[in-house]
């Protein structure tokens, strides 16, 4: 009975092992395919991120960096006098709307900039449209500079030089300067959704914290410039 016995207990345990075995591969199976299944998802995640980034990266003047001046021979609405950035607007923030007139989206642009405008009069910053064209006569763009009840300054860009000064291939377009002239942000279409207010305010906040002892604030007169090549043309 006690070899029998014996015999019962040696077997039991290699029943259960027999048992045991195949739940063992399986679970390493399931262990297997987890990870293959995990290693997977990480390289699809990576291979669509890496197509997706596969758009042309803006160039890297872009940011922060300078720009080029106004021209001084081109026609100014709101203001008697060509600007530049370096002498009445120096150390100022600007925002720079570039547009051709030709979408009637340009009213309800024109109008969110005023607002901007008319928010942070008393700071040194400023508002200045460059519209592009070369068919509207002086007469007419002159109407919607006030019919429009557009109060910052507006340069005209017959030649398309200004556009050229600052990177501009697009319309509309948004350029942000910072105190410095250099770009601080660039908009395309689908501008007006931005946190252009934001952007500004943070901008002016970095120039409160240089503490420069003295800013004019430029604040344009509402007069008109022209040329002297376009009264010798005339």
């Amino acid at each position: 009975m006690r070899g029998a016995n014996y015999g019962k207990k040696r077997v039991t345990p290699l029943e259960d092992y027999s048992r045991e075995l195949p739940r063992s591969e399986l679970s390493r199976k399931r262990m297997r395919s987890t990870i293959i299944f995990f290693i997977a998802m990480v390289v699809s995640a990576f291979l669509l991120g890496f197509l997706f980034d596969l758009g042309p990266d803006p160039p890297v003047e872009n940011v922060l960096s300078d720009v080029g001046d106004f021209p001084g021979d081109h026609i100014w609405f709101n203001s008697s006098e060509p600007i530049s950035l370096y002498d009445q607007l120096s150390r100022h923030v600007v925002v720079v709307f570039f547009c051709r007139l030709s979408t009637l989206c340009d009213l309800q642009y024109f109008s969110r900039l005023e607002e901007i405008h008319e928010e942070f009069m008393e700071e040194p910053f400023t508002v200045i449209a460059v519209i592009q064209t070369e068919e509207t006569s002086i007469d007419e763009l002159s109407c919607i500079v006030e019919d429009w009840g557009i109060e910052f300054p507006v340069i005209i860009d017959n030649r398309g030089t200004v556009s050229s000064r600052f990177n501009v291939s697009s319309f509309p377009s948004v350029l942000v300067l910072d105190s410095r002239a250099r770009v601080s942000a660039r908009f395309y279409v689908g501008w007006e959704k931005a946190d252009l207010r934001g952007i500004v305010d943070d901008l002016l906040q970095q120039l409160r914290a240089m503490r420069y002892s003295q800013i004019v604030v430029y604040h344009p007169d509402g007069g008109s410039f022209f040329p002297n090549s376009l009264h010798q043309g005339n």
